[in-house]
């Protein structure tokens, strides 16, 4: 479990100043599923995933991470944009299942 999350945070890191440099910032709320669903990146992928994460951890309350959560959250996100191609992130963010 550890091991996860130092791997996410270091992907989120060193993406960091690869997103930066490739505009000066992307409003997550205008981010597409189809954008998602095309990237090639696996960086900007956990960089967005992490974004994901905290977002609805603040929203929550909830101050845990765990494997499972994550896996959820990214077969979530995953089934939803495949069946919306042009919903938001945002909007797949209010689709998950409070479960």
């Amino acid at each position: 479990m550890k091991k996860l999350i130092l791997t996410m945070l270091a992907a989120a890191m060193f993406s960091i100043p690869a997103a930066a440099s490739a505009s000066d910032e992307v409003d997550v709320a205008k981010f597409s599923c189809r954008e998602v669903l095309e990237s090639e990146s696996e960086e900007d992928l956990s960089y967005l995933f992490i974004w994901i994460d905290g977002y609805m951890s603040a929203a929550s309350g909830n101050t845990k991470i765990s494997d499972s959560w994550m896996e959820k959250l990214g077969t979530h996100i995953g089934e939803f944009c495949s069946e919306n191609p042009d919903k938001t992130i945002m909007d797949a963010m209010k689709a998950m299942p409070a479960d």
